[in-house]
């Protein structure tokens, strides 16, 4: 936990998107082995305050050209700015501070912001998740054009995760063998928040394709009666509780990578790197 320290923090631990996935990021951002999510839960009243602040800070990385980061905004349930990153390994996630411990600039101006934004939010949270292929079945964690994500949180019964875990694996089975898409990614949690808890992130375009998708949550409408069925048995039973949220992704308090912005420039145009450009251009 990082306690107020959260700006910094934050931003210290999100360099793990430097240089590995500027020179590996494909058309699509595979799902890292270890993710990352900083969770800011934004005071009442506090959003435009906060969105100035992280503007800035996104500035500051920019300037630096240190690593892209995504940062996405709660648009249902509480109002929540999430920070996300990615890591290959544990290696990989302990090497990504050094560019950020010799980089004294960047860590005067995020300070300077920590400093600012500490009455604006509360409780800030460090989640990492483990990423579980066995229960995914996905193009990527963000495909070309993603703007939106549906966030499934899953709390299992402790001792029964056994079922949960069944439930996912017929799931994506029986849709690998039709060939169907399936727009999941799910992680399992490591810390911050407890073990028994699940996280499924889907991708989307539109928030209306993301609240579509919503409505046929549990419905399995492209399964047949034996797989739905089964399912649903094994969810009942594992499943304590279940809840999803959507999130947009925001421009301003992002650091997008180079094909993230060549892929959708007009939605970047607010980013700090196409601002900077803008502005040298003027």
């Amino acid at each position: 936990m990082c306690g107020m320290r959260s700006l910094l923090c934050a931003l210290t631990a999100i360099v793990s998107l430097a240089t590995p996935l500027r020179a590996q990021l494909p058309a699509v951002w595979s799902p890292p082995e270890i993710l990352q999510i900083y969770r800011d839960p934004i005071k009442p009243g506090k959003l435009a305050d906060y969105t100035k602040l992280e503007n800035e800070a996104a500035h500051a990385c920019s300037r630096a050209n240190t690593w892209p980061y995504l940062t996405m905004q709660s648009v249902t349930g509480p109002q929540e700015v999430w920070f996300v990153s990615g890591f290959d390994s544990y290696a990989a996630m302990e090497k990504s501070a050094e560019p950020f411990v010799r980089n004294a600039a960047l860590a005067a101006d995020l300070g300077r912001l920590m400093e600012n934004k500490a009455n604006l939010v509360s409780d800030p949270q460090t989640v990492f998740l483990r990423y579980r292929d066995d229960l995914s079945r996905n193009l990527g964690l963000m495909r070309g054009q993603t703007r939106f994500f549906a966030i499934t949180l899953v709390t299992v019964r402790p001792g029964h995760e056994h079922e949960y875990e069944e439930s996912q694996r017929i799931l994506r089975g029986v849709r690998e063998r039709a060939g169907a898409n399936d727009n999941r990614v799910v992680y399992q949690v490591l810390s911050g928040m407890p073990s028994n808890i699940y996280m499924t992130l889907a991708p989307y375009h539109s928030f209306h394709d993301a609240g579509a998708a919503l409505d046929g949550l549990l419905d399995y409408d492209d399964l047949d009666d034996g797989a739905r069925n089964r399912i649903r048995d094994l969810y009942a039973s594992g499943v304590q509780s279940s809840q999803t949220f959507i999130f947009a992704i925001s421009p301003q308090m992002s650091n997008p990578a180079g094909e993230w912005i060549v892929d959708d420039p007009d939605f970047w145009k607010n980013s700090p790197p196409l601002q900077r450009q803008a502005g040298a251009k003027k």
